[in-house]
């Protein structure tokens, strides 16, 4: 294992979880054995370190304990319903998927959005233009299946982003942050919901404990109207980490409170050096170019 990469330590736990966590860790021996095997037989480009993937199993078991509220049934449940979910989805190799990767650079057109460096407690963060998404290209160039398969892949690059940070910092990090900029964003957005709240299923039940926290930035007229949507599908401790912050220099202010200065596009109060598009970290896709050139072929 990497010398950088903390351990798990049992000993954070009170006397009760750690019982709790020994019957969960016990009775979940063979699926977790098997499904070591089945990774192996992958044959990812990845190679997996076997001590690694224990220490990151006790992480994953905390994780589940944590959400379910230490009900020892309902983690055992939930983790056996994760790891079947992953065999049957091919989860494990989606990053290694050519189909879904290239389906990713078409979506961040569609969506412009970058991960872009870390907040202060090392998470990885992900910054999306959701008001300025294409909702009728959304619709129409994918269905929903593909873009369930994007919004896994979107999850399985933040966790390894967020192990890669664990190794960097010698801290174990197993949160990821997200900007959301409703700025432009227009009443049509309401036509793309229904898959917002499949993928907060999917964040719930296969992917626990992972969001750290979300600012939403920007928050347009009809924001309130959304919010009375979607607040119902959070679980209290989801809606818990959402923080809504209004236009103007409270952004900026807010945002650095979580996230250094360098660590932010200047767009949002930051200074970031380090992006090639910079200022402009966040790149918007000019579809006006591609009618240009749809004219120019027809000629």
């Amino acid at each position: 294992m990497t010398a950088l990469n903390p351990l798990f330590d049992i000993n954070q736990l009170t006397t009760e979880q750690q019982t709790k966590f020994h019957t969960v860790y016990n009775e979940l021996k063979t699926n977790h054995t098997s499904y070591l095997q089945y990774k192996l037989n992958l044959q990812l480009q990845t190679k997996m370190d076997n001590e690694e993937e224990e220490n990151e199993w006790s992480y994953e078991l905390h994780r589940h304990l944590r959400a379910r509220k230490w009900n020892i049934a309902h983690t055992i449940k939930s983790i056996r319903d994760m790891i079947q979910w992953r065999i049957d989805n091919h989860v494990d190799s989606i990053l290694e998927h050519l189909p879904t990767s290239l389906r990713m650079d078409h979506l961040r057109r569609i969506v412009p959005s970058a991960n872009h460096g870390y907040t202060k407690a090392h998470r990885p963060l992900y910054i999306e233009k959701s008001g300025q998404m294409h909702v009728d290209k959304i619709l129409n160039w994918f269905t929903t299946e593909e873009l369930l398969q994007c919004h896994i892949y979107w999850l399985e690059f933040n966790c390894q982003l967020a192990r890669q940070r664990s190794r960097q910092v010698g801290k174990h990090v197993e949160t990821f942050a997200m900007i959301s900029d409703l700025n432009g964003c227009k009443p049509e957005i309401r036509k793309v919901l229904h898959l917002f709240k499949q993928f907060l299923y999917i964040d719930d039940t296969y992917y626990p404990e992972r969001l750290g926290q979300m600012f939403v930035v920007n928050p347009p007229l009809i924001f309130p109207a959304l919010w009375n949507l979607v607040k119902h599908w959070l679980d209290p401790v989801t809606k818990a980490k959402i923080i809504v912050i209004k236009k103007g220099p409270e952004t900026s202010t807010s945002l650095l409170q979580y996230i250094d200065f360098d660590q932010l596009p200047h767009e949002y109060g930051g200074s970031c050096p380090s992006c090639p598009t910079s200022p402009g970290c966040i790149p918007v896709y000019d579809w006006s170019k591609d009618t240009a050139d749809d004219k120019r072929d027809e000629q």
